[in-house]
């Protein structure tokens, strides 16, 4: 037995006893109570089949665990890194495998290549600027759906809490829109490069070589256009409305959700439209937004996003129609 590189305990796994085995099947002629047990060579010969069994078993699992290695190394994510060592994620390999939704997952990558299908999207990130510098799945989910279901053609659009601009930016690039992303004053920079990214194909702090890696390929023009401006929700002294007001990911504990429904309210027009996505993780602020939102318009309804390449179970989309004006 220790030839075959295997130590057993007799008595943790019940093998037979070598002295004597019982049958566990009897046939018609073995029913004499005085049958003589098995002897030595017998139990010697199911010892070492149920060896043998173990040890196939053994190779078996040990196959297992090498295809499921190589699977798991043909869908990694695909990262990579520019002349200035800024990594970039081509954010089709992680859609091949979707295997999490936390929050935090891309936080480390300095671009991210939304690929062919968003008309060559690319979004740069900027971790120090905390929640608003950073990419979340229902600013993705959001436009996307948009786009699918065609719920906007030719409007124009404001965005509010834009951060990185990734979903006016995806709006502006795939239809015939004219997309106004805002934030605070703090992240205007940001918006800027990636409009500069993504409707000039250029980038004055990025090599020409860096933006062709950026790129992959050379993207298509895109169907609209964009422009970035400041936008404090409570502050509304232009004025200003809006057919259709997006925004992505923006109910959170930081925010008002009161203030931020009555500034969207403001902003609009007797037929506008609201789309608002969001992951559940808070409840509290997100019923305290639903509920404002219900007072301020006739419609109001959560759905279930489609048409998204991104499949996070977790994200919503709340869309208000008919706005209440006393």
């Amino acid at each position: 037995l220790e030839s075959e590189g295997i130590t057993v305990n007799e008595d943790i796994v019940g093998l037979p006893k070598p002295m004597v085995v019982e049958r566990c099947c009897a046939s018609p002629l073995e029913n004499d109570e005085n049958e003589e047990p098995l002897g030595i060579s017998d139990a010697m010969m199911a010892r070492g089949t149920y060896l043998r069994k173990l040890k196939e078993m053994a190779l078996a699992d040990e196959l297992e665990r090498a295809t499921a290695s190589e699977e798991e190394k043909i869908i990694e994510d695909k990262v990579e890194v520019l002349s200035t060592g800024q990594k970039v994620l081509r954010y089709d390999s992680f859609l091949a495998h979707q295997r999490y939704y936390d929050d935090l997952k891309h936080v480390d990558f300095d671009f991210i290549d939304y690929g062919s299908s968003s008309l060559g999207c690319v979004i740069q990130q900027e971790k120090s600027l905390g929640k608003g510098g950073l990419c979340w799945d229902a600013a993705l989910i959001l436009a996307e759906h948009l786009v699918s279901t065609r719920s906007i053609s030719t409007e124009s659009v404001i965005e509010l809490g834009a951060g990185t601009g990734l979903c006016g930016i995806l709006l502006a690039k795939l239809t015939k829109c004219h997309v106004e992303i805002t934030d605070l004053p703090l992240l205007m920079p940001l918006m800027q490069r990636n409009i500069e990214l993504n409707f000039s194909n250029s980038g004055a702090y990025i090599s020409d070589d860096d933006i062709r890696l950026l790129h992959e390929e050379e993207p298509p023009q895109p169907l609209g256009s964009c422009e970035a401006r400041v936008l404090d929700w409570g502050d509304r002294e232009d004025g200003r409305k809006y057919p259709v007001i997006v925004g992505a990911d923006v109910v959170a504990s930081l925010y008002d959700p009161i203030k931020l429904a009555e500034t969207i309210h403001s902003l609009c027009q007797e037929d506008s439209k609201v789309f608002i996505s969001y992951k559940s993780r808070l409840d509290g602020p997100h019923q305290l937004f639903e509920g404002r939102m219900r007072e301020l318009y006739e419609t109001v309804e959560c759905m279930i996003p489609q048409g998204s390449r991104n499949k996070n179970p977790n994200v919503k989309i709340l869309q208000a129609f008919k706005p209440r004006f006393r």
